[in-house]
């Protein structure tokens, strides 16, 4: 396969793509529609790349991810990064044992690699390390995400979202992003941990500030690598004293199995027992709150879907795979070649990056019939939001049991959900999210 090098050319009367060409043409210094993104971003990181993080695709990624799957499936980004936007490529390269999922060796995300306390964070959380030393602490943590665990949360899941929707309920409108989805997910982990009641007040900044820290260079200032430093130290410092204020915590939860947790002698260091806490965290909550967000708006947006789910015509289940595929809440994921690998004829040298754009690939037309549109009984539904193979989520159950409580209880107890106004889209690519869904109701 010939990678080209050229500007991808759109059809006629396509704005999106008409970006695409000058996010590939234009000289760096010169000032267009993207502009203003195009300088921001420090040499040499190419200009598609800048493209791809411009509030046009950051709101609406849907026709860039359309251009490269039909044109460029594998596209090289000079220098060493490569796309990958085809469903069958993304699966069976999220699962090649030949590649790395070593963030501190990624030049995608800048200088997550560059020292400080996230950067241990990221070092020695399971997410991104590789086998042997990631199959180690999968099989040690799994221990606290078996089915049976999730669903002994699903009482606890129910009562905190009735709690959150009698807040809103004669009150008639919302930003459901800030008064349910985002704060909901962490509710939730705090309960799992064991966190006293007086105490969950300082998670959701540290969650906020350690999911922006992660997101792609360009979308990332001095001022949010600062703060992911802080919130990470003062995360793991909380945590470093409730492992020992048993009096404290409640009983019997994450903390406590990940504390006692021993298989074959072996059992998970005090460090590693507080950076998974962190992990959980950090990938527990902003992924599931966006997944009910972008869940909801996706729902309000096709009535006669939304009518079919209220009506019991569609399982719960069935529904929150398919806002899952239709528009999750992880774009993409990376990976480094740790050898010269071949993708279909295509020489990846070792040292370059692979880059899962996991959006794009769950709308694949040879894999989804119909792809672009929302349906709620697809089935089979083999997306990708989760991942795929060792490095597959392990919360990816306790995500699909929050989303389908919260959407239940959401649409019996508001039959008349609608908009209160236009969505906004935060300012980040990795986790595509809002930055609020007004809603109304009678």
């Amino acid at each position: 396969m010939t990678i080209p090098d050229a500007a991808v050319a759109p059809p006629p009367n396509d704005r999106m793509l008409r970006l695409v060409r000058a996010a590939m043409t234009l000289p760096p210094r010169v000032r267009g529609p993207l502009g203003s993104t195009l300088l921001r971003v420090p040499h040499p990181t190419p200009r598609l790349m800048a493209f791809m993080v411009s509030p046009e695709v950051r709101s609406d990624p849907w026709a860039l991810y359309r251009d490269l799957r039909s044109r460029y499936p594998l596209r090289r980004v000079p220098p060493g990064l490569w796309l990958v936007s085809r469903h069958a490529d993304a699966a069976m390269l999220a699962r090649h044992p030949h590649l790395s999922v070593d963030e501190t060796k990624s030049r995608l995300f800048g200088n997550v690699g560059g020292g400080g306390p996230f950067t241990e964070f990221v070092r020695a959380i399971m997410l991104f390390r590789d086998p042997p030393d990631h199959d180690r602490l999968r099989r040690l943590v799994a221990r606290a995400f078996t089915p049976r665990r999730v669903e002994e949360l699903r009482p606890q899941v129910e009562a905190l979202t009735a709690r959150r929707l009698d807040a809103l309920e004669a009150r008639g409108r919302a930003d459901l992003l800030a008064e349910l989805a985002y704060p909901l997910p962490v509710d939730v982990i705090c309960e799992m941990i064991g966190v006293p009641e007086a105490d969950r007040a300082l998670f959701p900044a540290w969650a906020g500030s350690l999911a922006a820290r992660f997101d792609l260079e360009p979308l990332r200032t001095p001022e949010i690598d600062r703060r992911g430093d802080e919130a990470i130290g003062e995360l793991g410092a909380y945590i470093d004293g409730l492992i020992d204020d048993t009096s404290r915590r409640k009983p019997a939860g994450v903390l406590d199995t990940l504390v006692a947790t021993s298989e074959e002698g072996d059992r998970l260091t005090r460090q590693e027992v507080i950076t998974t806490c962190g992990l959980l965290l950090m990938a527990g909550h902003e992924t599931t709150a966006n997944l009910i967000a972008n869940g909801v708006l996706a729902l309000l947006g096709q009535p006669d879907e939304l009518a079919a789910l209220r009506a019991g015509d569609v399982p719960i289940e069935l529904a929150v795979d398919e806002l899952l595929r239709h528009d999750g809440p992880v774009q993409l994921v990376q990976r480094v070649v740790l050898e010269d690998l071949d993708v279909n004829g295509t020489t990846i040298p070792a040292g370059d990056q692979m880059v899962l754009l996991f959006g794009a690939a769950n709308r694949d037309p040879d894999v989804f019939h119909d792809p672009e549109r929302l349906d709620l009984s697809r089935h089979p539904n083999p997306h990708l939001a989760f991942s795929s193979g060792i490095h597959a989520c392990l919360g990816a159950s306790l995500a699909r049991m929050e989303a389908a409580v919260v959407l239940r209880q959401l649409l019996d107890r508001f039959p008349k959900l609608r908009l209160d106004g236009h969505p906004r889209w935060r300012d980040t690519f990795v986790l595509r999210g809002l930055r609020s869904l007004p809603v109304t109701w009678d």
